[in-house]
C-alpha cells in the first residue's frame, strides 16, 4: 500500500468515528501521523479528501450499500422486489454510521459545491442504475429519470428519518407503501 493510501485508509477511519463537521487539515495530519501540507499534497484540498473518505468509507465498511444499487441496474427479478433489496442493504441498522457520515458531508458539500464537485457528481451519479432499471422495465428515458429521480429522493428522506426516529419498523412500514405506489406509477 503507496502512503496516500495508506493516508487514506486513515483518514476514513478517523471520519467515520469523529466525522467531519470540526475537522480541519491540521487536526487531521495529527490524527493520521501526518500533517496538512501532506495531506494537500496527496489530495489537493480538504473537500476532496473528504469525498474521496467517504467513498472508501462506503467501498470498503458498507459494501453492501454500494452492491445493492450494482444489482438493481443487473439484475432480472422483478422490479419490487428488487427495488426492496436496495432498500434493505440502505437501512441495514450496520450501515447507519455510513449514513450518519453521509449526510453529514452532504450538508457540507451543498454549502461548498465548488470544493465538492465531483462528489456531489458521484452523487447524482446515484440515480444512474436505477434509471438503467426503469429503462429496461420500459419506461422511457424522461420518465425513467424523473422516477429515479422521485425514488432517491424518497429514500434519502426515509434514510434521514431512520437516523433520527425511535422507531424503524414505522419507516419500514412507510417505505413499503411508498415503494407499492412507485411500482404501480412504473408500469
Amino acid at each position: 500500500m503507496d502512503e496516500r493510501d495508506r493516508l487514506l485508509h486513515l483518514v476514513a477511519d478517523h471520519v467515520l468515528d469523529h466525522g467531519v463537521t470540526s475537522l480541519t487539515l491540521r487536526g487531521l495530519g495529527r490524527a493520521t501521523g501526518s500533517n496538512n501540507r501532506m495531506l494537500l499534497y496527496y489530495f489537493g484540498s480538504k473537500e476532496a479528501l473528504v469525498g474521496e473518505a467517504l467513498q472508501a468509507v462506503g467501498r470498503e465498511r458498507f459494501p453492501t450499500f454500494e452492491s445493492a444499487w450494482t444489482r438493481l441496474a443487473a439484475g432480472s427479478e422483478p422490479l419490487r422486489p428488487a427495488l426492496q433489496q436496495v432498500w434493505d442493504a440502505i437501512a441495514d441498522p450496520a450501515n447507519l454510521d455510513f449514513c450518519r457520515l453521509f449526510f453529514e458531508v452532504f450538508g457540507q458539500a451543498a454549502r461548498s459545491r465548488e470544493g465538492y464537485g465531483e462528489l456531489l457528481g458521484e452523487i447524482a451519479d446515484w440515480q444512474r442504475p436505477a434509471v438503467a432499471r426503469l429503462r429496461r422495465e420500459g419506461l422511457d428515458a424522461r420518465t425513467a429519470q424523473a422516477r429515479a429521480t422521485e425514488l432517491v429522493a424518497l429514500w434519502r428522506g426515509l434514510q434521514m428519518t431512520l437516523i433520527a426516529t425511535a422507531d424503524p419498523a414505522h419507516v419500514h412500514r412507510v417505505q413499503a407503501e411508498a415503494l407499492d405506489a412507485f411500482c404501480a406509477r412504473c408500469r
